[in-house]
């Protein structure tokens, strides 16, 4: 005969019980499945917190400078890692076993359902963002009209079977569902610890190609503070905070591991080791990322591994940095699949059996989340916004909100002081955030944001600007038009002639004496020799060769990405007029 001790060492992650919907928010199990190891435990917590928000880090440097930068992801550890913590301690009292019954005991079936909701919204968009990760680094992607190239592109050539949608069906396929199908989390502790490898290969990849350059004397001097000069650009600063909310938000897991630990009062340790990795982590990535490529930092980090790094064995480190972080991404997807199916089935079967026993419904919600996920991920080409208004409710609700609140209503009587005034300094905080990052995202979806902009050297970028935008402006014709009408509102117009050159890369076919004159040039800018003047009269021999000659893609590409990168030497130390 099993007894009810013995059953409790084989349960699931899904409750077989008929009164133990637990990880769907509903009721309360007697004790807490056990099996699970501390590392393994750190492992899948640092699996899901360390997923597609680390892309973003370098930018929010951007954004708010270096040392408020990095003082924010220190600040959101800290904010995190006492969060989490407010979560366990609030659940002991009530034998409360999941973020839904925690957030039901306090504000009734509302909070409970509320809860549900934002952890679907949430994980859907997270697993969404991962699939178009994926497809970007293998398939490619586009934008603003300029090609990113995949590395399938780039190894196999442009095909049906290297398409984004036929690559990631394929994926889905093979990776993706049998992953998915575990039925209790620790079953991916050893993918998970792979995850986690794969993504501090990829940050010793950034250490090193920085510490090069660095070496080189090529890494540009960085912006220790933000620049703000409008209320727009104020406005602006407020955006990096949900960000890096979203990308610590783990919160909806905490509880589905806890139950699975062999010993779970150590569950704060857990938590405080996986915080500190990831704070470690953020930090180093940020850092570094933002020192490599300074205020040419894109939103998603990736996109500057595309071109020349100006470094030996370019492509090498470029294919090693997206390879590692794509099949990272790969492992993380099964991490937040499993809070999904959970809570989607809480909401959407509150009175049915348990999900663990019903293998049809199982199977049915289980392909549902991955049919949505993979549409999105084929027919969405960017979710940056989206990812910022993320970041900005549903993040700052899983994350601070919620567990803030927990502790005012204090169901227990158990809250400290110092937790209240903490619990109204995040709620503050959240808040303001939010609300200004919101509505900066609508101002932004309207007007050009100068989020990204790379700025000349100081001392000349007004005695340049005019006379390069009118020489670029007759450069490529209706090209230069066309982007300068994209780009209108900026002053930055060394990006601008990036951004030409990648436009006629994508327009002609061939390549002949257009890439023997930008090898001239290119050559010109590693020698910083002649006169801005000479620059300019070198790119209307180009615009000439340009319209007698068709150049190759791929050659031409080459050629760019050289060009891109002496670019950048230039606006650091601009040629004298």
């Amino acid at each position: 005969m099993i007894t009810r001790e013995d059953e409790s060492q084989s349960t699931p992650l899904l409750p077989t019980s008929e009164n133990a919907e637990v990880e769907a928010g509903f009721a309360e199990p007697s004790k807490p499945s056990g099996g699970a190891s501390f590392y393994g435990s750190v492992f899948n917590l640092s699996c899901t917190v360390i997923g597609s928000g680390i892309m973003s880090l370098p930018a929010t440097l951007t954004i708010l400078g270096l040392i408020p930068g990095v003082a924010l992801i220190v600040v959101a550890a800290f904010l995190t890692e006492a969060s989490i913590e407010m979560l366990l301690r609030f659940s002991r009292p009530g034998s409360v076993f999941s973020y839904g019954d925690l957030m039901g005991e306090a504000f009734g079936k509302v909070g409970k359902v509320l809860v549900q909701i934002c952890v679907i919204v949430n994980n859907i968009g997270a697993l969404t963002v991962y699939m178009i990760i994926i497809e970007d680094v293998l398939s490619g992607s586009t934008s603003s009209g300029v090609h990113h190239a995949g590395i399938l592109e780039e190894r196999l050539g442009v095909h049906w079977w290297t398409g984004r949608a036929f690559v990631l069906i394929v994926l889905t396929v093979v990776v993706f569902i049998p992953l998915v199908c575990f039925k209790r989390i620790d079953s991916l502790r050893f993918t998970s610890a792979i995850s986690v490898a794969l993504a501090v290969v990829f940050l010793v990849a950034v250490i090193v190609i920085t510490v090069y350059k660095f070496v080189l004397g090529s890494i540009e001097r960085p912006a220790l503070f933000p620049s703000v000069t409008d209320l727009p650009s104020f406005l602006n600063l407020f955006t990096a905070f949900p960000v890096v909310v979203f990308a610590y938000v783990c919160h909806y897991n905490v509880h589905t591991i806890q139950n699975e630990l062999k010993d779970t009062p150590t569950m704060p340790a857990i938590v405080r080791a996986t915080v500190a990795l990831c704070a470690v982590v953020y930090v180093m990535t940020g850092l570094f990322g933002f020192l490599l490529f300074g205020d040419s930092t894109l939103s998603d980090l990736l996109s500057n591994f595309d071109t020349d790094l100006g470094i030996p064995y370019s492509s090498v480190f470029n294919d090693i940095v997206r390879i590692s972080y794509a099949t990272h991404i790969l492992l993380v997807y099964p991490i937040g699949f499993f809070p999904l199916r959970l809570n989607l089935d809480g909401l959407l079967f509150p009175s049915a059996r348990p999900l663990a026993s019903d293998n049809v419904r199982f199977s049915l919600i289980s392909a549902g989340i991955i049919a949505i996920t993979l549409l999105g991920a084929i027919f969405i080409p960017s979710i940056w916004v989206a990812f910022e208004f993320t970041g900005a409710t549903v993040g700052a609700l899983l994350a601070f909100i919620f567990p803030a609140c927990i502790v005012l209503k204090d169901p227990h009587g158990i809250a400290w002081r110092k937790d209240k005034i903490l619990s109204v300094f995040m709620i503050i905080l959240a808040v303001i955030s939010s609300v200004v990052a919101i509505c900066s995202d609508a101002y932004s979806l309207s007007v050009p944001s100068p989020k990204f902009q790379i700025p000349m050297a100081a001392a000349a970028k007004e005695e340049q600007k005019g006379e390069l935008a009118e020489s670029i402006n007759d450069l490529f014709g209706s090209v230069s038009a066309m982007v300068k009408s994209e780009l209108q509102g900026s002053t930055n117009h060394l990006d601008l002639l990036e951004k030409m050159n990648l436009r006629v890369a994508e327009e002609y076919k061939g390549f002949g004496d257009v890439a023997a004159g930008l090898s001239v040039f290119v050559e010109q800018l590693k020698a910083k020799s002649g006169s801005f003047e000479e620059y300019v009269k070198q790119i209307d021999v180009i615009e000439q060769q340009v319209t007698e000659f068709e150049a190759v893609i791929s050659v031409l590409d080459r050629y760019v990405s050289m060009l891109e990168s002496k670019v950048q030497s230039v606006h650091q130390n601009p040629p004298p007029s």
